[in-house]
């Protein structure tokens, strides 16, 4: 329970940033009627399920090459019909995707934890009518690419290659390590009218939910 309750904090607390930095792109009388639905979407009083069938992570395989621990994944998505339709109208959808990497130690008999990564970045996904494609823009590298059909832009959204997360001349041998990571829709990037709605309709509320896989570094890797 003292878990849960540490995780809605900062899940909020990192709403509540997003909520103060976006705020001045939205007209006033919108401004004011978000702030309460931040609470209530945060602490119960709405729908407060963490994970959806919208956005579901398949798969995570770590492994090493060439002295650096690296991992593929691979996600799924299925977008709500209300989500696809504002895709082919032209509204930009962003997703952010988070990793973490802790690494579990005992002293003395007591756990403690040390996060060596923390990553979060944002993926654009925006549609063309004129031109008829799909545009996929990895914020973390610039990276930009097109697309002629949508299913092939979340194909390519949804899979992470060679993600490089620490040198092994960093990580410790016999260690346990957590690699964690999560998807989501970045309803505070939609155009101010949009907002609003996000908070209030549950089909914009997309989150795969943290998926966790434990790592442990073999002497053989160092």
């Amino acid at each position: 329970m003292q878990v849960a309750g540490i995780t809605h904090i900062k899940t909020f607390s990192s709403n509540f940033i997003q909520f103060m930095r976006a705020r001045e792109q939205f007209p006033h009388s919108i401004a004011k009627r978000l702030l309460p639905i931040l609470f209530m979407a945060n602490f119960g009083l709405m729908s407060n399920a963490n994970a959806s069938d919208e956005i579901r992570i398949i798969q995570v395989t770590d492994y090493q090459e060439d002295q650096m621990l690296l991992f593929d994944s691979h996600t799924q998505f299925h977008l709500p019909d209300v989500i696809l339709e504002a895709i082919q109208n032209e509204i930009t959808i962003t997703f952010e995707t988070d990793i973490v990497f802790t690494e579990h130690h005992r002293l003395l008999g007591v756990k403690y934890d040390r996060e060596r990564l923390n990553l979060a970045y944002q993926t654009q996904l925006h549609y063309s009518g004129f031109n008829n494609r799909y545009t996929l823009i990895n914020k973390r590298n610039n990276n930009i690419q097109h697309f002629s059909s949508l299913s092939r832009a979340l194909s390519t959204l949804g899979t992470l290659i060679s993600f490089p997360v620490l040198p092994l001349s960093e990580l410790h041998p016999g260690q346990k390590h957590t690699l964690k990571l999560r998807i989501r829709l970045n309803r505070w990037r939609l155009p101010a009218p949009l907002v609003l709605n996000s908070f209030l309709d549950s089909d914009w509320k997309l989150d795969s939910g943290w998926f966790e896989t434990t790592i442990y570094t073999p002497k053989s890797w160092l």
